[in-house]
């Protein structure tokens, strides 16, 4: 009776175990196994952490960024790389730090379209590009935008106010296929990062030309969370995750692979939030 008394104390103990429930997580993620090498550069902070946690066993889904939040109504399902929107947080579970720090979203448009910019690389612009007045002149341009994807708050009420002039793109890969678009003519131009279409133009072996300009409005930086979902599993997959990103060296980690995408000014500009979000780097 002993005996039985003890084992259902161990096995009660096993259920309550946060780390019995984290071992196991399935990540959804946007692109296709095909084109895993072109997207490395959105997974390397997901792998920076991984790093710390080789008891985690990691599955990944490909699909739709709309397709993946809905599979967060599952349990054991996260996704990661997510800005945090109110509608968003009320849903979901997000992780107590941001996994990716990066510069906001640049206008990319082929060629060295501005007057002494120089092509392939980020513009200083005292203001930035004013979108609305960009999309007026001429009233034809279309910018291509990932479905289902937030692109902050300013962003997206000109999405709402102007749904004739951004192209939706759905499912995987969506990256690689507005650079395409952009690449054909269909397009007039799209928001993204500069590091990761160089990415892709490296990968490729793609020459093209483009010219990558800042928006007016947006912040300096942009965060992209660890999402999940809000049940028991959910729950203690974030705590187990918020309890790895509090770790010194994967902070520091992290810190370091955030200053490739700044530039001198910017990193500067940025030490207060960084410092403050990522203490125990510093």
């Amino acid at each position: 009776m002993q005996c039985w008394r003890i084992l259902l104390i161990g096995i009660g103990l096993l259920a309550c175990s946060p780390m019995l429930w984290a071992q196991e997580v399935t990540i959804a993620t946007e692109f296709s196994d095909s084109n895993a090498k072109a997207y490395s550069t959105q997974m390397q902070h997901w792998q920076l952490l991984l790093q710390s946690a080789p008891q985690l066993q990691v599955k990944y889904v490909h699909v739709a960024m709309q397709r993946g939040f809905e599979l967060l109504t599952q349990s054991g399902y996260c996704t990661i790389n997510k800005l945090k929107t109110t509608e968003r947080a009320a849903r979901w579970l997000y992780s107590a730090r941001p996994l990716n720090v990066s510069p906001s979203l640049r206008l990319i448009t082929l060629g060295q379209s501005e007057p002494g910019t120089i092509t392939g690389e980020v513009q200083a612009a005292p203001d930035g590009v004013d979108l609305q007045n960009w999309l007026r002149h001429p009233a034809r341009r279309k910018i291509g935008i990932t479905a289902g994807s937030s692109y902050g708050p300013v962003i997206d009420q000109l999405i709402k106010s102007r749904p004739n002039q951004f192209y939706l793109v759905h499912g995987q890969d969506v990256t690689l296929k507005l650079w395409q678009m952009l690449k054909r003519g269909r397009i007039d131009a799209i928001m993204d990062y500069p590091v990761r279409i160089d990415h892709l133009r490296q990968v490729q072996q793609d020459n093209t030309t483009y010219t990558a300009l800042p928006l007016q409005g947006l912040p300096l930086y942009l965060e992209g969370f660890v999402v999940c979902n809000r049940e028991a599993h959910g729950q203690q997959l974030m705590q187990y995750i918020d309890e790895l990103m509090a770790q010194p060296q994967v902070q520091q980690r992290l810190v370091a692979s955030y200053r490739q995408y700044f530039t001198d000014a910017q990193w500067q500009q940025l030490q207060p939030y960084l410092q403050q979000t990522f203490s125990a780097a510093f």
